[in-house]
């Protein structure tokens, strides 16, 4: 006697004719946690931890080192990147971040003063002056000097420099022979300098001469009167350049380095100097950059085409590597880097890159045209928990998210919508932003899920004539269709096996409705079958 019976509960797979799918798939799953194997209800949001005023498209918790999940929230009306520092010795948690107008930093304390990420650079000369000559200057032998100066920003613990002015005219000193500095400009509107250190050649290279208050560079000047013995290091921040204005995307890479794009351009900063961003580091790709991710030291660089890799472990050294994959990105908001690897979406479905070969997830889930409609991916926002990728999409009829979950290749439907999110290692939680609210995900009350079968498909026709369902709590509601109708629907109270309808047919189909997680369902001839189901 025939018989259908499912014992374990998976995700959706649109692409799959119904009857062609397996017996733990579903036609529907929304609301669905199928990801031990059972059906269980999805969880809503939980209660709000924080408030948020305007329509903030970005959140980030400052204060990491924290649990109290109700303070140090920050929030942005744009798309907005936050990278932590890792600036050696750092107890004032330095953060930074662009895509709020030029790239910007902030500490502990300070997160609503924030500053410039860098710090513009001298652009005129020093004036050079030599004072009177020793009254043995025939017997001298004469040094050739040029000067140059840089802006110094001491702010909390650290000291900002920036690249130098262009250097001075040269000028033939004789020992003990005085030099007066003069032409100390005030940096550009909107930066901040507190001193300004000055440097002279020596031997090829600009050595460190003295450090005084800006205030008294540009009021007085600077006499160098310095002996060649007392000269200190070397110039360090000769190729530090401040961020482009328009550098988006920021990213921690491990060695203390920093990653931003612009336009086909992508940029590294000096390690663990993080307002120093070098030219000379900088990549050209040939595909417009959309995003960034990484994975271990390496940086995935999504474009408008192909992706590429970008691996080193000093930016002045970086190679680029063309992905296996000629997959765009198509939404900056869809990149994910978890377990190794770099998530996104694409035209044609959910990428991921890894080093050991990338792949299209939903390749065999979605075709292009359901992929489009139903997800939308240029919509598409994403964050991850758990080893799940949570995507937020809106397709123009339906707003809703999907859940990729990796530990066990289920994809399924939710009815949750975010405005934005933010995932918390410390506390092991995903926040999420919803009417002004912060709540964190899968802490609320349960949802109710719909999850519908496929199609069991028999040789001949037949008639189901009882069913059973296992599960944890009831009720769960049961809809039954044969030959693709709905023929029956019942509230179940618990396992006890109940009558179906008489109907003779090839195809059945079940679709279950509830909160109470269930291990089995069984249909079968006869009552006696069921426990062979």
């Amino acid at each position: 006697m025939a018989n259908i019976s499912i014992r374990s509960f998976g995700g959706i797979s649109p692409k799959t004719p119904p009857r062609g799918l397996q017996s733990s798939q579903a036609q529907t799953a929304v609301n669905s946690g199928v990801f031990t194997g059972t059906l269980k209800p999805m969880k809503g949001l939980g209660t709000s931890v924080a408030t948020v005023v305007g329509s903030a498209q970005t959140i980030y918790k400052f204060g990491q080192d924290s649990t109290d999940e109700t303070v140090g929230w920050l929030s942005w009306n744009s798309d907005v990147d936050v990278a932590r520092s890792q600036i050696n010795g750092d107890t004032e948690e330095w953060t930074f971040y662009t895509g709020d107008g030029a790239p910007k930093a902030i500490r502990a304390g300070f997160t609503s003063s924030p500053i410039p990420l860098g710090l513009a650079f001298p652009t005129a000369a020093l004036t050079a002056t030599l004072g009177a000559e020793p009254e043995d200057a025939a017997t001298l032998v004469q040094e050739t000097r040029a000067y140059t100066y840089t802006y110094v920003y001491k702010i909390g613990a650290r000291a900002i420099e920036s690249a130098p002015a262009p250097s001075s005219t040269s000028v033939d000193v004789y020992p003990n022979q005085t030099v007066a500095l003069t032409n100390f400009l005030t940096p550009p509107t909107g930066y901040v300098a507190t001193h300004v250190r000055v440097y002279r050649t020596s031997a090829g290279a600009f050595l460190y001469v003295t450090e005084i208050p800006i205030a008294t560079a540009i009021g007085s000047g600077f006499t160098d009167n310095v002996d060649p013995e007392n000269l200190a290091e070397e110039l360090p921040s000769l190729y530090w350049l401040p961020p482009p204005d328009t550098l988006k995307g920021l990213t921690n890479l491990p060695n203390g380095v920093m990653a931003g794009f612009n336009s086909r351009d992508v940029y590294f900063c000096e390690p663990y100097v993080p307002h120093a961003w070098p030219d000379a580091y900088r990549q050209t790709l040939d595909y417009p950059v959309v995003g960034l991710g990484r994975m271990d030291t390496t940086l995935a660089v999504l474009t408008k085409g192909t992706p590429y890799f970008i691996q080193g472990s000093h930016p002045d050294s970086m190679v680029v590597i063309k992905s296996d994959l000629e997959q765009a990105c198509v939404s900056k908001g869809s990149i994910v880097s978890l377990n190794n690897s770099v998530f996104y979406c694409s035209p044609d479905g959910l990428i991921a890159l890894t080093h050991g070969g990338s792949i299209n997830i939903t390749e065999a889930r979605f075709t292009y045209s359901q992929w489009q409609e139903q997800i939308n991916p240029e919509s598409v926002d994403a964050y991850h928990q758990d080893m799940k990728y949570v995507g937020f999409y809106d397709n123009g009829t339906t707003a809703g998210s999907f859940v990729y979950d990796l530990s066990t290749n289920q994809f399924t439907l939710n009815e949750i919508t975010a405005d934005a999110g933010y995932q918390s290692l410390r506390n092991d939680k995903l926040y999420l932003l919803k009417s002004g609210s912060i709540k964190p995900w899968e802490e609320g009350a349960d949802l109710t899920y719909t999850w519908k079968s496929k199609v069991f498909t028999f040789p001949l026709e037949l008639s189901m004539s009882c069913m059973r369902i296992e599960a944890e709590t009831y009720p769960i509601t049961a809809k039954i269709y044969a030959g693709g109708s709905l023929i029956h629907t019942q509230t179940v109270a618990n396992r006890n096996p109940f009558r179906l309808p008489v109907k003779a047919t090839r195809d059945w189909e079940v679709q279950l409705e509830g909160t109470g997680e269930v291990f089995a369902v069984a249909m079968a001839q006869g009552i006696g079958e069921l426990s062979d189901a």
